[in-house]
This record gives structure tokens, sequence and C-alpha cells, in this order.
């Protein structure tokens, strides 16, 4: 979970339940996966 600046200066960071870093590495290794996937099927062949 990522977390954003605080309100006001003398709070803690607040947890967000989205974290865009996050979803751009799940997509990147997503991608990878499914590219080892393909290469992987055409070896079997």
């Amino acid at each position: 979970m990522a977390v954003k600046s605080p309100y006001n200066s003398w709070a803690k960071k607040r947890p967000v339940s989205y974290d865009s870093a996050r979803a751009a590495r799940t997509a990147e290794v997503v991608n990878i996966q499914q590219w080892a996937k393909g290469k992987a099927e055409l070896e079997a062949k």
C-alpha cells in the first residue's frame, strides 16, 4: 500500500489503497509472464 503526504504537517503519512507504482510493476510482471509463456510454447512445438 502506498502512502500519500498528510493533510497537515504534524500528521503521519496516510495510507491509500491505490498505488500507481505498484500497478505499473504488476502490469510489467504480467507482460513478462505472458511473453515467457509464449516463448515456452514456441520451444515446446
